[in-house]
């Protein structure tokens, strides 16, 4: 499919449908096809074809296996492509995220299914190295952004292949426990380059601010979530990880040095990009304390953290991407400022998914924040508090954004030379559809919540 919406990309609402419709259909299907008994797609000759979704397919020697909790991965992963190729149709048209983007979810999907895990880090590179394409913006050389975040998963590699290494070499000499060690620190630093961890966090403001908003943020939440799930993955296959007596400190604390710099490095910002990439840090780092919490409650509110997440990025970068399409892809307050008069549905966007993702009461992203704030009052108030103080430092960055957008200028000399076309009527339909869904999850949390906890009954490493 990524090759037929490629070729028929200049008709750009074909290109958004055949996306929208070939990741809405695998989505649907991979949570609804049954694994314990054969499918039936079809009958050619009076033969019928069957498909076991449940078994294993090899391929060139390596196993494909689908399980339970790689389904409901997979079908999150489809959903939320499914709904960033539904705004990039009003807001990034003719825009390669759609046939790169399916070509990524390709790639992602193979990262989880793929046995042994190692390989799964090899797919995962070239999946980085294929979104650069759709980073950069048409005609234009690759972003720094881009370049980053393709090094950065290039170093993650190394760390990874030496710990497949160490695992085989204590299968057959099992007395050699530091083993273990080496590949438990291996593991984790490979991860913190994966996930934007303080002090490797560079690449993920970049990606946000000097590419494509939607390419960006395809990365930030598909891209990020298939690593998210391919950890949890790690942590289910090999269960001394987790056991590990440091792994709640270990986890808590790089969650903790995200949430400090993305609340305090949001409020300074002065491009829109940026402040969506230290936005998404902030966020991550809440998961990760979730995470730490050494709990089946934690696991369920990291889970649900990642349900909701794409809420507020994907509004964010939508609405950036028309401001920024509109005015000649500078997202700098001082180009921006009197956008909001005339481009007034990106600027809800922009507004509705940045309280979103700061946690902001009646939206998405409040839902998993408050029942962390809940769990964390009595163990570790103190976290509590600076994933709160982070949320603020969010909204002054996006108080201080949406001033400049909402400025009349006074003078002509201050006025964007580039003409604003109007947004239509389409469009509004779009934005009102996706914010009244944001919005309707903030109300009705009982949508989303039980399926993170689906989710987590699927791994087993917290268990007791």
């Amino acid at each position: 499919m990524a090759g037929i919406v490629y070729i028929v990309l200049r008709w750009q609402p074909l290109a958004a449908l055949l996306s929208v419709g070939a990741a809405l259909a695998l989505g649907f299907a991979v949570i609804t096809l049954p694994l314990d008994q054969p499918v039936r797609p079809f009958s050619f000759r009076g033969e019928d074809y069957q498909i076991a979704m449940g078994e294993a397919v090899t391929i060139f020697g390596r196993e494909l296996v689908l399980e339970p909790s790689d389904r409901m991965a997979m079908a999150f992963l489809f959903f939320t492509a499914a709904g960033i190729f539904f705004l990039a149709w009003r807001t990034s048209p003719r825009s390669l995220i759609f046939p790169i983007g399916l070509g990524l979810l390709s790639l992602l999907s193979g990262a989880l299914l793929i046995r042994p895990l190692i390989y799964a880090a090899l797919l995962i590179e070239i999946a980085a190295a294929l979104s650069i394409f759709a980073l950069q913006a048409e005609g234009e050389p690759p972003t720094r952004g881009g370049m980053r975040y393709l090094a950065f998963t290039t170093l993650a590699l190394p760390g990874l292949l030496v710990t497949h290494w160490l695992l085989d070499r204590y299968t057959v000499t099992p007395d050699e426990t530091q083993l273990l060690s080496t590949a438990t620190a291996l593991l984790a630093f490979s991860f913190a380059l994966w996930l934007g961890v303080v002090p490797f966090h560079t690449w993920v403001p970049s990606v946000a601010g000097d590419s494509a908003p939607l390419a960006g943020i395809f990365v930030l939440t598909v891209g990020n979530h298939a690593v998210w799930f391919l950890l949890l993955d790690f942590l289910e296959t090999y269960p001394w990880l987790s056991s590990n007596p440091n792994f709640g400190s270990f986890v808590s604390t790089a969650g903790v040095a995200m949430v400090v710099v993305g609340g305090l490095l949001a409020p300074a910002q002065r491009h829109l990009g940026a402040l969506l990439g230290y936005a998404a840090l902030a966020d991550s780092g809440a998961a990760l304390i979730a995470l730490g919490m050494h709990s089946t409650l934690g696991l369920e509110l990291a889970l649900l953290s990642l349900n909701v997440r794409p809420f507020g990025l994907v509004l964010m970068a939508a609405g950036l991407s028309g401001l920024w399409r509109y005015n000649g892809s500078d997202d700098s307050l001082n180009a921006l400022r009197g956008a909001g008069w005339k481009a007034p549905w990106s600027t809800a966007l922009l507004l509705v998914g940045g309280l979103s993702t700061a946690g902001f009461p009646v939206s998405a992203g409040f839902v998993w924040r408050w029942a962390l704030y809940r769990a964390l009052a009595l163990s570790s108030p103190g976290y509590a508090l600076l994933i709160m103080l982070s949320g603020m430092g969010v909204m002054v960055g996006l108080w201080r954004g949406l001033a400049a957008l909402l400025d009349r200028p006074r003078s002509p000399e201050n006025r964007s030379v580039i003409p604003f076309p109007s947004e239509g009527w389409l469009t509004a339909v779009v934005v009102i559809i996706v914010i009244a869904g944001c919005i309707g999850v903030g109300l009705f949390p009982q949508v989303l919540a039980p399926w993170s906890t689906r989710m987590a009954d699927t791994y087993t490493f917290f268990t007791p």
